[in-house]
Order: C-alpha cells, then sequence, then structure tokens
C-alpha cells in the first residue's frame, strides 16, 4: 500500500465516532440541546430547531389530514386508485397496478396487543384544538361475529341526506365498516373537506385505516342528496394460509371501490356516525339518516343479529332509534338535531 492511502485510511478511521448505531462519519452526528428539538420535514429531512417551533399547533396542523378514524399525518395516507390493488405480502403493505406490479409499499401493519376493536377507541383528535361540540364517533351501532365462519357479505342501504343548514367547516362520515383490533375496513359517506378531498357537498370513498396511523383510500365520487346508496364490503378469496381477500365498494359507482388483498379476518360490523369540527347543531342534516336493508352473511348463512346501539356523544340530541335486528332486512335510524321525530322502525 502506497503511503499516500495509509494516510487516507488513517484520516478516514479519525473521521468516525462510536454511537449505538456503530461507528458513524462525524459530520452525520449532531448535539441537540436541551431546548432544542428534531423536526422531520415533508421531504423526510431530519433538522434541528427549537422546542416551541417543533411542537406548534401550526405546524402539527399542516401535516396532518382528517380522516375517519380522526387525524393522521398526511405521509401516511395514500390514494389507491382505480383498478390497483392494496396487498400485504411478506408483511409488507403494497399497493398493486392492474397488471400485479408493485408500484409502492407502506410498511408493515403492526398487530394491535389488544382484542378490543379498533374503533373508536383509536380515534384522533387534535389536541391543540377544544371543539364547541363532540368529535369523534357520535353514535353507532356494533355486532361482533362470534360465530366461527367469516363474514362473507356485509351490505347496508342508506339515502343521501339533505346538506346541513350552516356550511361551516365541518366533516361528517357516515358509514357501515367491518374491523379488527387493527384495521378498519369501510364505504364512508362523506360531507365536507377529509384527505380525500372534498368540500360543501357529499362525495363517497371506501377507506381501509389502521391503528398506527395508515389509511388507504378510493377515488372520491360526489353524490347528490336524495342518492341511494349501498355500502358493501365482501370476501372475494379466502386464502389456504388463513387470510383473505376483500372488496369495499358502493354498488353501482364506479371508482369507489378499494380491494385489499391477504389480510387478517374483519369479525367487527358496525353502523357510525362520526363527525368533526362541528360548532352548532346547524352544521348537521336536518333528517335522521335511515340506514336500512342491512344484510350480513356469514358463509352462505344470515346469522341472527343483535345490534348494540352507543351514544357517545349527545350534544344535539343524537340517538339510534328504531332499530331493527332482522337479517336480511334489519335498520335503523341515526339521529341528530334537536328535534327528534317519533320512535319508528325503519321502512
Amino acid at each position: 500500500m502506497k503511503k499516500s492511502d495509509k494516510s487516507r485510511g488513517a484520516n478516514e478511521e479519525e473521521d468516525l465516532v462510536i454511537t449505538p448505531a456503530g461507528p458513524m462519519p462525524k459530520d452525520r452526528v449532531h448535539a441537540v440541546g436541551q431546548d432544542e428539538a428534531i423536526r422531520v420535514e415533508k421531504s423526510g429531512k431530519a433538522v434541528i430547531t427549537s422546542r416551541e417551533e417543533a411542537s406548534s399547533p401550526k405546524d402539527i396542523a399542516n401535516d396532518v389530514v382528517l380522516t375517519p378514524g380522526g387525524w393522521r399525518a398526511r405521509f401516511l395516507v395514500h390514494l389507491i386508485e382505480p383498478d390497483h390493488v392494496l396487498r400485504v405480502e411478506d408483511g409488507l403493505l403494497q399497493k398493486r397496478d392492474p397488471s400485479g406490479r408493485v408500484v409502492a409499499e407502506f410498511g408493515q401493519i403492526q398487530p394491535s396487543q389488544t382484542e378490543e376493536p379498533l374503533m373508536p377507541i383509536s380515534v384522533a383528535l387534535k389536541p391543540w384544538e377544544v371543539s364547541a361540540l363532540g368529535s369523534g364517533w357520535i353514535e353507532y351501532a356494533f355486532w361482533n361475529n362470534n360465530t366461527g365462519t367469516p363474514v362473507s357479505h356485509f351490505e347496508v342501504t342508506l339515502t343521501v341526506p339533505p346538506a346541513p343548514s350552516a356550511q361551516e367547516g365541518q366533516t361528517i362520515f357516515l358509514f357501515n365498516g367491518i374491523q379488527n383490533s387493527t384495521m378498519i375496513y369501510q364505504p364512508a359517506l362523506q360531507w365536507g373537506v377529509s384527505a380525500a378531498g372534498g368540500g360543501k357537498y357529499w362525495s363517497v370513498a371506501s377507506w381501509y385505516a389502521g391503528r398506527q396511523g395508515q389509511a388507504f383510500y378510493s377515488t372520491p365520487v360526489p353524490v347528490n342528496p336524495g342518492d341511494v346508496l349501498a355500502g358493501l364490503i365482501r370476501i372475494t378469496t379466502r386464502n389456504p394460509t388463513g387470510t383473505f381477500d376483500y372488496l369495499c365498494q358502493f354498488s353501482g359507482i364506479a371508482n369507489a371501490d378499494l380491494p385489499v388483498q391477504n389480510v387478517p379476518e374483519l369479525t367487527w360490523c358496525c353502523v357510525t356516525l362520526e363527525a368533526y369540527g362541528l360548532t352548532s347543531c346547524l352544521q348537521y342534516p336536518k333528517v335522521c339518516t335511515v340506514f336500512q336493508g342491512i344484510n350480513v352473511q356469514t358463509g352462505t348463512t344470515h346469522p341472527a343479529l343483535t345490534w348494540t346501539p352507543q351514544i357517545s356523544c349527545n350534544d344535539c340530541g343524537q340517538d339510534v332509534i328504531g332499530l331493527s335486528n332482522a337479517n336480511p332486512g334489519g335498520g335503523m335510524n341515526m339521529c341528530y338535531g334537536k328535534s327528534l321525530p317519533p320512535r319508528a322502525t325503519p321502512p
């Protein structure tokens, strides 16, 4: 070895420092002061900044977006385009195009350590904002599948409500969904703006979202008050490994599908009203939303259902009324607003 080579090698060794991750070049190791913090920018670059700036609500708000399930980091929320699928392969979430080619990877789904359903306990609110009215899962009804046979078909029909009287930046989600302790799958009707888009109108999209912040959605499609929607979740394949391929869609609405493949079984069915950013009861629609024609199948059987209603917040007279456990053909009214109608069974 030439003398110059030996000298260069010695200098390179002198430029290394020991860290918990092993030897690293000095120029990649930085001290963070007592009043400083690390902030990861949208580009993925880590920078040292003041604690005050790093924890500023304004900065955090610019990096989060709203989804069913609450606020999530923007970089964890992804569109799954028409004809694409979301698949788990070797533990990794992948987006695949119509030819089966992997076009994006999103990391792993970390299984939950609890057996509790993901929602509503994992709804993420903005800690620096106190809403005048309740946020998150406002009211819902649930049924947990303990039959031993997977839910193969879960369909609910609803009519798009009229626009709210006051349109002041609120977001409302109405949906039937199915979940386990880690992920929830839902065809959601939305008023207002979310990570999927939207505005002062109703739209629909399918979502698959998890505890660690990952969320995936289909292309949102505008719909009109009075439109009749059928939100449907069904198994398309039962895999030999014990996982499942599912399809979430609004029947007859193109591009609102979100297929997921090779995922764990979903067991906990729900019908839900979820809302964010409300300051007045006038920001809800004037009429109850009627969920009807409920059709749940386990395999080819219609199991007996017992829906359990839950009212998390009744600041606008929210209530679940007219609940019918018939299967198929059951239903319920999700009500809101100060003036509630007489209790009646949904048509």
